[in-house]
């Protein structure tokens, strides 16, 4: 239950005081988007950093780099998902005190994007590139093995192992 107190208990500030924590409510799903990009910032920057050390090597540590890539980029996607899970509550709790003001823009906005511009959500996007590196992360594990095992096979077309 979103409200604690009814308007006739509360008094003449009753407005003022839903306006306000609709700011506040406002302020604090901004503040969750933008720790939310800087959490993506850091795995963007970890999982580059380790890719390129990985391209260096294409040998067997490249092997142990990359499980730990897939760890990290197993932890981008948890973390991309318990921020989408806190934004949709923050933003239901801005709709639900957006019902006692006179206008309702987040409201609003939401239905027109789904409604008339198809809107792909953000979280959708931001999963793409953990599934990336972690595609790349794979191809980093086989790669070595793969070229050891031809190698083997027929060592005129493998390269070193």
């Amino acid at each position: 239950m979103l409200e604690s107190c009814e308007r006739k208990t509360y008094g003449d500030g009753y407005d003022a005081a839903v306006l306000e924590q609709w700011k506040t409510c406002v302020e604090m799903a901004n503040s969750n988007t933008e720790k939310r990009n800087n959490a993506n910032s850091l795995f963007i920057t970890l999982n580059a950093a380790l890719f390129a050390v990985i391209t260096f090597a294409w040998d067997y540590k490249s092997i142990f780099l990359s499980v730990i890539g897939i760890v990290v980029c197993v932890l981008w996607l948890n973390s991309i998902r318990s921020y989408k899970q806190l934004s949709s509550v923050k933003y239901h709790i801005v709709n639900e005190i957006e019902k006692k003001l006179p206008l309702a823009p987040f409201t609003h906005e939401w239905e027109k994007l789904r409604l008339e511009y198809n809107y792909v959500g953000l979280t959708k996007i931001e999963k793409v590139l953990p599934w990336l590196f972690l595609a790349l992360y794979i191809v980093a594990i086989l790669w070595p093995v793969l070229n050891t095992l031809l190698s083997i096979i027929c060592p005129c077309i493998g390269g070193t192992a």
